[in-house]
């Protein structure tokens, strides 16, 4: 289990201030003595952080993982194709697509990245991919993408029963003129 450091703050942890808030009231309301007030409130606090920072790492690690594992295999693809590329046609786009097993099932994420550092890209991309037997697990076009200079970004998420093992992909991409 990798820690993310963006699970410790975030905009859900304004919820620990309402619960502080709430405690807080409730000591005052309840006429307690301010070393009782401070200490119970301070103890809701930490519980209900820790107790909100726990849920968000169960939800968000694995997502986070895969977007992680996800750019880092497109940088890879980039750098693979790269000496293909003629910087004068707009057209750097990079397109890795990355299966994860979870219970049986493939989730298929699909990502694209534009390394050009100062051209949008504005385009169609088709995909393809056989699994490990060569067989065509889909071929599809995603029409009028559009990728700001350096964006990565995921345009596809899908599930499939079959086992993808290894698998291979291939992609084309068409910019707009």
């Amino acid at each position: 289990m990798k820690l993310y450091p963006e699970l410790f703050l975030t905009p859900w942890h304004a919820g620990v201030l309402l619960v502080t808030v709430l405690a807080l009231l409730a000591l005052i309301i309840g006429k307690y003595d301010s070393k009782t007030i401070m200490k119970h409130t301070l103890v809701s606090s930490l519980i209900a952080y820790a107790f909100l920072t726990f849920v968000l790492m169960l939800v968000m690690q694995e997502p986070m993982y895969k977007k992680e594992t996800m750019v880092s295999a497109l940088d890879n693809e980039y750098a693979k194709q790269e000496a293909k590329w003629n910087p004068n046609t707009g057209d750097q786009v990079a397109l890795y697509v990355g299966a994860f097993v979870n219970e049986g099932n493939v989730e298929l994420l699909v990502y694209a990245g534009n390394y050009d550092s100062s051209q949008p890209f504005q385009g169609d991309i088709t995909v393809s991919l056989q699994d490990h037997d060569n067989q065509e697990v889909f071929t599809k076009t995603y029409e009028n993408i559009t990728l700001q200079p350096g964006e990565k970004k995921q345009i596809e998420r899908t599930r499939t029963e079959q086992p993808m093992d290894t698998y291979r992909f291939g992609y084309e991409t068409r910019p707009y003129k």
